[in-house]
């Protein structure tokens, strides 16, 4: 059913002027009943206590999978087993680092095969192609082509595409990626202009990898430190001892971010800043001697030099694939006394006869300095979790942290069913990143949609819009978009306004026409909610019924906010394609209602008219309704930002 911009538009305009004064007033109810039968888990790592059985539910449940996995694609019935199990049993199926995690990302019809996702280049390779195998619709593949319109180069385009679809196709663990994000966009904060679309796209490919083998923080960090990406982006894979004169030919930028960006240390505890300057950074910048990168002459069909760079690097005096004398052995510190060749760097001797050597003892002693040990937790919860953070439950993190060993998979999980996590106290604004990927993953219903939407009706473009590009960090050296960023932003809030405004139909699209084949028959996809909101004992849609629903899918509270404005306005947006307004005063689309004036009165009978009202999702004109209720839900605060359990 067809509805103009002006009703939308009325619907936020309403919130706006009444729901300021009783926003968050209704009951919100358990989710489960307590049980008094069951056992707290024992609590995973010091410093972090464990939320109890009673308080760990569906949306406890919820709440983890929009912190740590864009929302997860699991149904209603898998979140309701993890909400029975206990919680630290719970955590380990619903958090891991397997490549493929059916519990997280369900197995429907189409699912990508366990480990398709693993690489953004094959991934990219298939979707672009025309394989039989592809799912993709034939109009969007040329944009997830290898190499740009002109042939000549890798394509940027490309790359943020195939990472975007691949953050709302199932069969992808999210939380695997979640993580591989956070590292590369964010910790090392790796700039797609700085390094290349090889060398980024090989970099995220090698951070997914070393999750799904058990790599712990040292050996992300060792991996960072010693990947082509860095080395290029940062300028250092030029940088070299003279063998004749011992002489340095370089610079240090990399030499101090090493220690800023991948460990927290800013020489402001155990040194003075004159020693961690002149001592630290400069004798590190010696150390990052001997990292040239090799090249493979035509790699991926591309013209451009910088497509044909290698990673991991070669540390080795030898030849590349593209018959260039690589000395990087020679040009390193001090290489004839070999492995006695050492560096002080943070009060300690470094020692090795090449980089590689030399960074894994030092890895090792950074992430172990006090600075480090204090600063990386917090650096990391403030980034996926947490927005402010007390000394005291700063302490708590910094304890799990120590007891955790660098193990950050074990480390996220036991502060994923914390009572710190769950708490009231603990306050998440989202990034555009995050907010997006968590509304389109609760919105697509299987792959087909996935793969059936033009990429502009994906998240990609409203990302965009609002700030947000993947390899694209807006600090360049020092991160990607915080949710503290477009929450200060004035138009990243205009910009998702009128994405739901003004193109409505994005979120609320019933049906879809796509080709497999150039030549082939076309196809149709069309929307079934029916397949995911349950029906009542009798088999009916009540539309009071499927608004607790859809709240509870975008907005994990409880039902804490979803107030009498809310109810009513969904209400009437799902029983008749109208906002409350138009419905009650028969098109007074100015007319304000607080949520007095529908808790109780003339409104309070329509509303409970409304709610009874039975849905019929064979009708293509009630698809588009949910549509516009999910319009309404995600234009509220509360899919801005998300908080922990309320008292």
């Amino acid at each position: 059913m067809p509805y103009p911009k002006r009703v939308i538009a009325s619907i936020f305009i309403l919130f706006l002027l009444a729901g300021s004064t009783a926003w968050g007033q209704s009951d919100p109810g358990p989710d489960k009943p307590p049980d008094p039968g069951s056992l707290p888990g024992r609590t995973m790592l010091k410093g972090l206590e464990t939320v109890s059985a009673n308080d760990w539910s569906t949306t406890a449940v919820r709440r983890v999978l929009q912190a740590f996995a864009f929302g997860g694609q699991a149904d209603d019935a898998q979140i309701e087993t993890w909400a029975s199990m206990i919680p630290n049993v719970a955590i380990t199926q619903m958090l891991n680092f397997r490549p493929g995690n059916r519990k997280l990302s369900s197995s429907g019809s189409g699912a990508l095969a366990v480990g398709a996702c693993t690489s953004l280049t094959e991934l990219q390779a298939l979707w672009s192609s025309d394989d039989p195998a592809n799912p993709l619709r034939v109009s969007d593949r040329p944009y997830y082509s290898l190499l740009n319109e002109d042939q000549t180069q890798l394509s940027q385009l490309g790359l943020f595409l195939v990472w975007s679809r691949a953050m709302y196709t199932r069969g992808c663990n999210l939380f695997l990626h979640k993580m591989a994000f956070y590292l590369t966009n964010y910790h090392a904060s790796i700039h797609i202009q700085n390094a290349g679309v090889a060398l980024t796209r090989d970099y995220y490919n090698d951070t997914v990898a070393a999750l799904a083998s058990g790599s712990n923080f040292i050996d992300l960090m060792y991996n960072a430190a010693t990947n082509g990406a860095l080395a290029f982006a940062y300028g250092h894979f030029t940088n070299y001892v003279d063998p004749r004169n011992g002489q340095f030919h370089g610079n240090d930028d990399f030499a101090r971010e090493y220690f800023q960006l991948l460990f927290g240390i800013k020489g402001t505890t155990e040194e003075d800043e004159n020693y961690h300057e002149s001592v630290t950074i400069e004798n590190n910048a010696l150390l990052l001697t001997g990292m040239m990168l090799d090249m493979e002459p035509d790699r991926f069909g591309s013209e451009r030099r910088l497509d044909w760079l290698l990673s991991p690097i070669d540390f080795s005096d030898h030849v590349d694939p593209g018959g260039r004398q690589i000395y990087n052995r020679t040009a390193h510190y001090n290489y004839r006394i070999g492995a006695l060749s050492c560096l002080e760097i943070l009060h300690e001797k470094i020692c090795g006869g090449t980089a590689p050597v030399k960074l894994r003892a030092l890895s090792e002693i950074a992430a172990r300095h006090p600075e480090s040990m204090a600063n990386t937790p917090l650096k990391i919860i403030r980034s996926l979790a947490d927005n402010v953070i007390s000394d005291e439950e700063a302490l708590a993190l910094q304890t799990a942290w120590a007891s955790a060993d660098f193990d950050l998979l074990k480390f996220i999980r036991a502060y994923a069913v914390s009572t710190l996590f769950h708490s009231p106290d603990r306050f998440k604004y989202w990034s555009a990143f995050e907010r997006n990927l968590i509304v389109y993953n609760a919105s697509i219903l299987n792959n087909e949609e996935a793969f059936a939407r033009p990429f502009y009706a994906g998240p990609v473009v409203r990302m965009y819009e609002q700030g947000a590009l993947v390899f694209a960090p807006i600090r360049d050296v020092f991160g990607g978009q915080t949710g503290t960023d477009a929450a200060n932003d004035r138009y990243v809030f205009k910009n998702a306004w009128s994405a739901n405004v003004e193109n409505p139909d994005i979120l609320a699209v019933a049906e879809i026409p796509y080709r497999l084949e150039p030549d082939g028959a076309p196809k149709l996809w069309q929307k079934d909610w029916g397949t995911v909101i349950p029906a009542n004992a009798s088999g009916e849609y009540i539309v009071g019924d499927v608004a607790e629903w859809l709240w509870n899918r975008f907005i994990p509270d409880g039902g804490e906010n979803f107030d009498p404005i809310a109810r009513a306005q969904i209400h009437a947006l799902l029983a008749t394609g109208f906002d409350f307004a138009a419905v009650f005063n028969r098109g007074d689309l100015d007319a304000v209602f607080s949520s007095a004036d529908i808790v109780e009165g003339p409104a309070a009978e329509v509303d409970t008219e409304l709610a009874a009202m039975t849905m019929n999702f064979s009708n293509p004109d009630e698809q588009l309704r949910v549509g516009m209720a999910i319009n309404f839900i995600t234009m509220l605060p509360y899919t801005f930002a998300t908080g922990g359990a309320t008292e």
